[in-house]
């Protein structure tokens, strides 16, 4: 079951986000790109891809050939704005990802934020893997919205809650669906540093003005109290890579992908 309808989505583009200005960037890109490809050979298929800025950033600094797929978004203005900063088109689409037949398969296989908002993730990113070509890479990233991060959440900001499926915001959820699917991790990891908390912008201003005072002082004590990096309780997004099986019994055979990662 999916947790958020197409009408939440056509009215939080239209009402937040324009395809018209794609600037910005993207907060994990310096996570996930290292591990990636390059050039206009590598297809790159964005599940949910409206309003365009994240496949504009990953297809723009990397070279390669954007397609998109969104039930909600508007496909030739997503289109009319990647052709315009010079990136190389393929197709976006708009249509539900679990009816949706591409006519062929793709290099890297991504979405962002996309696959928490359905009941039954696991079925999400095992359809990722059909779309992908043998030895071809999913990507899948979210926020992490369990552990200490669900509580701050449910006080300030539980309507937006209620659209993400939070038993999925683990590493071992992530690990599980590598083996569902025969696949390599790459990565797979919490990142954003130890403490970062937002709203949803329909969230109320007292709320938001509260925790805009709140997050500075809790990222300075978080940094001073817990060791490392990040922590599974309130690091704000994790992510995870994979390379797809090169074939159905997993034998290896020539992999152009491979040769096209920088050292």
């Amino acid at each position: 079951m999916q947790l958020t309808s197409q009408d939440y989505w056509e009215d939080h583009w239209r009402t937040h986000l324009s395809a018209a200005d794609l600037s910005g960037g993207f907060e994990l890109y310096e996570d996930i790109a290292p591990f990636l490809p390059r050039g206009e050979a590598v297809s790159f298929l964005e599940i949910g891809c409206a309003p365009g800025r994240i496949l504009a950033e990953f297809c723009g600094r990397l070279g390669f050939t954007a397609y998109g797929l969104d039930y909600a978004g508007d496909p030739s203005i997503i289109e009319q704005a990647l052709t315009a900063r010079g990136i190389k088109l393929g197709k976006v689409e708009k249509g539900d990802f679990f009816s949706w037949n591409p006519r062929e398969k793709f290099d890297i296989v991504a979405s962002f934020g996309f696959i928490e908002h359905f009941d039954d993730a696991g079925a999400v990113i095992d359809r990722h893997f059909e779309m992908v070509k043998p030895g071809g890479m999913v990507v899948v990233s979210m926020p992490n919205f369990a552990g200490g991060q669900k509580a701050l959440h449910w006080l300030f900001d539980r309507r937006n809650l209620d659209g993400h499926n939070t038993r999925i915001m683990n590493l071992p959820f992530l690990e599980a669906a590598a083996r569902r699917n025969h696949a390599e991790i790459i990565q797979a990891r919490y990142t954003g540093g130890h403490f970062d908390f937002w709203l949803d912008r329909a969230a109320p201003l007292m709320a938001r003005r509260v925790v805009w005072r709140l997050v500075p002082p809790i990222q300075a004590l978080a940094r001073w109290m817990i060791p490392g990096e990040v922590n599974p309780w309130f690091s704000p997004y994790l992510f995870a890579i994979y390379r797809a099986p090169v074939s159905a019994a997993g034998a290896p055979t020539h992999d152009p992908l491979r040769c096209m990662i920088p050292a």
